[in-house]
């Protein structure tokens, strides 16, 4: 049987998102406190914020890392990490979260921190587990286990040896999986955590349906999604109601099996959760697979093997390229089955030449032994030549055969790797293209405002002074007697002084002289600066940027910033707008987020315009990323990362 259920792999426990935890959290922040109680306090809001709002919960998780370097604090630096490698792990990039348990790992050494030591290897075994990297895996568990034996608390131990389970149940050893589960559950009731006794129902429930028992299975995992619906953690409700969408559709309750799996998929999307998200494209799939929309599957299906790809998570690959190729044989579509089949030969590579290597080594033996059997016929029987000559040469055919055929199967997997190879120079190629034609676009920009700002400032501006100062001399020698013109001139004597100030300020708008001599920083203040305050409140702050920044970063990450606060003047209707520059490693980050009217951010085609459209083109010039949340009414946040080249 496929497999259809999906777990969360525990880890340390995460806070609850609730309101009231969040604002009374916030409100102690905005008061005076010290550093060591400020990161505190950060800490435990960004564990809140995972849950609801990934992005702002990473956000400050960075600042919290940048305030916790900056003032030494290293035992909640590596608290820290461990944070951000867990939040990474909700989103499933795991190179992004081993790159930050390393950190935790080598600070924590230092600490001798057992507790974040066990943490660590813990989400590194996570990690391999989902990698289908088994030896890995348990080396990082048992590594955890040494360091979780050292402290008093009971939890991480139980929560590990919920992960050894599902390590032993990926191994097939039933036995030994539902071992460490019994283990876990005793230690989890006797402290009365509720969670933690929620992930082993959930395991119980996946390991029952793989072996068939729906019914018992259906029954764990109900008791799993009531505990964990009163406990509010959108992370891991998302995976009972996938896993409930999975059983029921092995129960054939296709309807049941949809509602599911629809509420897991909007969870994860909220979430972020690629892995998530892949897996219930996958349940998707069957659902129309077992009802008969074969077009419907195969989309689902290829949805699934695109984000699994993109997260390298082997299991959903595997499962998608089974399902499609299944799908595609229903519908008599064999040539189309055929090459996915040969998509998943390429995906158990490894598997594959152990087992040719072993298929090849048993037909030798065999062949050696046939032809030592020979040659003793040979001394016993003399009439048995003919015989024993045809045997060897049929054993001698069929290990020719064998061989031919193994030659053949890896011939097709080096033509593929070959296409395959092809392709990524060409996309490589294609992509070096557009970035080359994005920089001259960005580059032509910026030539034409210094051009068009120093013709400005230069050629019109000097004209305007000198009618200045050519009409102003004139009024001084001419003696007018009417009211009425002398009105008229003083009325333009202004007109003309407030068109050298309107030429002066869009000549700097243009190219502002903050962003040439004092950088990004200066320029964003000096330009927030000019804009009427009694309208619109901006707060701006900077971190990290005391060195300067590449200056085509500098000018594109300016020209964003300019674009999405005239975005907010013209349409939001907002009366405050903060503004966060943060530089930390090797990466920039920018948050604009306004208290205005909002908009839907689901319906990207309904309101990405050319301003958006600009924005979004600048920062992949500089192979960043934008995020955009809003809904109606309350207010938008944009949410920019680029990450810094080392010279």
């Amino acid at each position: 049987m496929k497999r259809i259920f999906y777990m969360l792999l525990l880890i340390s426990a995460a806070a609850s998102a609730q309101k009231k935890t969040i604002d009374s959290l916030n409100n102690r922040l905005k008061g005076k406190l010290d550093d060591t109680t400020r990161i505190e306090l950060s800490l435990k809001l960004a564990k809140v914020y995972r849950d609801t709002l990934p992005d702002k919960g990473m956000q400050l998780m960075y600042q919290t890392v940048a305030l916790a370097s900056k003032t030494n604090h290293k035992d909640l630096l590596v608290d820290a990490y461990v944070q951000i490698a867990e939040a990474f792990e909700d989103q499933a990039i795991a190179d992004s979260l081993l790159k930050y348990t390393k950190k935790a790992i080598d600070l924590a050494t230092t600490l001798k921190d057992n507790q974040n030591l066990g943490r660590a290897h813990n989400l590194n075994g996570n990690s391999y587990l989902q990698a289908r990297k088994f030896d890995l895996a348990q080396k990082e568990y048992l590594t955890a286990l040494k360091f979780y034996e050292s402290i008093k608390n009971p939890l991480p131990k139980g929560n590990l040896m919920v992960n050894f389970g599902y390590l032993f149940q990926q191994m097939g050893n039933v036995e030994k999986a539902h071992e460490y589960y019994d283990g876990a559950l005793k230690i989890f009731k006797e402290i009365n955590n509720q969670k933690a006794i929620a992930q082993v129902y959930n395991n119980l429930g996946i390991l029952y349906g793989e072996n068939n028992q729906l019914k018992k299975s259906e029954a764990y995992f109900n008791e799993s999604t009531k505990i964990r619906e009163h406990l509010n953690n959108n992370n891991q409700l998302a995976y009972s109601y996938l896993n409930l969408g999975g059983i029921n559709v092995l129960l054939k309750n296709y309807d049941k099996g949809r509602l599911y799996n629809d509420k897991a998929l909007k969870l994860f999307v909220l979430l972020k959760n690629n892995q998530g998200i892949a897996s219930c494209y996958t349940n998707s799939g069957q659902i129309e697979q077992e009802t008969g929309n074969y077009k419907k599957s195969v989309e689902a299906y290829n949805q699934a093997l695109l984000l699994a790809t993109k997260i390298k998570d082997m299991e959903n690959m595997e499962n998608a390229l089974v399902s499609i190729s299944n799908t595609y044989e229903k519908m008599g579509d064999f040539k189309t089955a055929y090459r996915y089949d040969n998509e998943l030969i390429k995906l158990k590579d490894t598997i594959y030449n152990k087992g040719m290597s072993k298929q090849i080594a048993e037909l030798e033996t065999k062949y050696k032994t046939e032809k030592k059997t020979q040659e003793i016929a040979l001394l016993n029987k003399q009439g048995t030549i003919q015989k024993l000559q045809i045997k060897n040469r049929n054993v001698t055919i069929g290990v020719v055969a064998a061989a031919l055929l193994i030659t053949v199967c890896f011939g097709l997997l080096f033509y593929n790797r070959y296409r395959l190879k092809q392709a990524a120079i060409l996309q490589a190629e294609v992509i070096k293209q557009q970035d080359i034609a994005s920089k001259s676009i960005i580059d032509a920009e910026e030539r034409e405002r210094k051009r068009i700002a120093g013709d400005l400032h230069d050629g019109v501006g000097q004209l305007f002074s000198a009618v200045k100062m050519n009409l102003g001399s004139l009024l001084e020698h001419v003696e007018i007697k009417e009211p009425t013109y002398s009105q008229l001139a003083e009325k333009t004597m202004l007109m003309v002084d407030e068109s050298c100030r309107e030429v002066r300020s869009i000549a700097h708008q243009m190219m502002p002289n903050a962003l040439l001599k004092a950088g990004l920083g200066s320029a964003v203040k000096d330009f927030i600066n000019k804009i009427d305050s009694h309208k619109l409140k901006i707060t701006v702050e900077t971190t990290g940027l005391g060195e300067r920044l590449d200056n085509n970063t500098e000018a594109v990450l300016y020209r964003v910033i300019q674009e999405c606060v005239n975005n907010v003047i013209k349409h939001a209707g907002a009366t405050r707008l903060d503004i966060q520059l943060t530089r930390e490693d090797n990466e920039v980050s920018v948050t604009i987020e306004d208290n205005g009217k909002g908009f839907d951010s689901a319906q990207r085609d309904k309101f990405e315009g050319i301003g958006l459209k600009n924005i979004s083109t600048r920062i992949t010039y500089l192979k960043g990323t934008v995020d955009i949340s809003s809904a109606p009414g309350k207010g938008t946040l944009v949410a920019i990362y680029v990450p810094l080249t080392i010279s």
